[in-house]
């Protein structure tokens, strides 16, 4: 009998410390998980990137028809310190998708909040619209749905734009513009920048955002 109570003690005893280390081992995952927000909210606000392609983030796509351009997922700190993410930290589709509505809410707000400065000829006509920014992710603007009907008022609904670094965005009417006489300027700015994006021509309309073109002369 006492030797069927102690095999009864035992099993009680085995269940109640099972429970506890499910219990504790649960509050160890809510505790890395926690870790884990926190360390994304020091590395800076989630954006999805515009790069050229010889950057090789670890985790990227083209840009629609594009040979040289890349949009990556990274978190940009207010210092300006970029940190690409790593596959790692997409186990899940849902984490996936809730990066990427964090970055589109984060842009769309700075999409709101642009002033671009629009260039004119001798007779007064828009030929070209320039945002610039100290903001790293202003290039990555072009992506948002707005974006087109931000500029299509004045344009026209077809741009060309060029983006030549991640903080600057130059566009034109897809028609009669004057792209061809300032290209090897653009082109300059992506040289001489320390945040360089792309070398690529893309074209803006209704059926969405391709590269149809290049800065470079010997790429056509």
């Amino acid at each position: 009998m006492t030797a069927s109570l102690l095999t009864v003690r035992a099993k009680k005893d085995q269940r109640l410390c099972w429970r506890i280390a499910l219990v504790f081992f649960a509050s160890l995952m809510m505790v890395k998980a926690s870790s884990n927000v926190l360390a994304s909210d020091q590395q800076g606000d989630a954006t999805l990137l515009i790069v050229p392609s010889f950057e090789r983030p670890p985790v990227f796509r083209y840009l629609p028809s594009s040979k040289r351009t890349l949009l990556a997922p990274a978190f940009v700190a207010k210092s300006g310190k970029i940190t690409f993410v790593d596959e790692k930290a997409f186990q899940t589709s849902e984490q996936w998708d809730r990066f990427v509505k964090a970055a589109r809410e984060r842009q769309a707000l700075q999409l709101a909040t642009i002033d671009p400065q629009m260039i004119r000829d001798n007779h007064g006509v828009i030929q070209m619209a320039v945002i610039v920014s100290e903001n790293p992710t202003t290039a990555s603007c072009i992506m948002q749905p707005g974006f087109l009907q931000h500029f299509s008022d004045i344009f026209g609904s077809e741009l060309l734009i060029a983006i030549p670094t991640r903080n600057k965005i130059c566009i034109f009417p897809k028609l009669a513009n004057h792209l061809p006489l300032i290209r090897d300027a653009i082109r300059d700015d992506y040289l001489i920048s320390p945040m360089p994006a792309s070398t690529e021509i893309f074209e803006l309309s209704r059926n969405g955002l391709r590269a149809v073109g290049s800065l470079n002369p010997d790429d056509e």
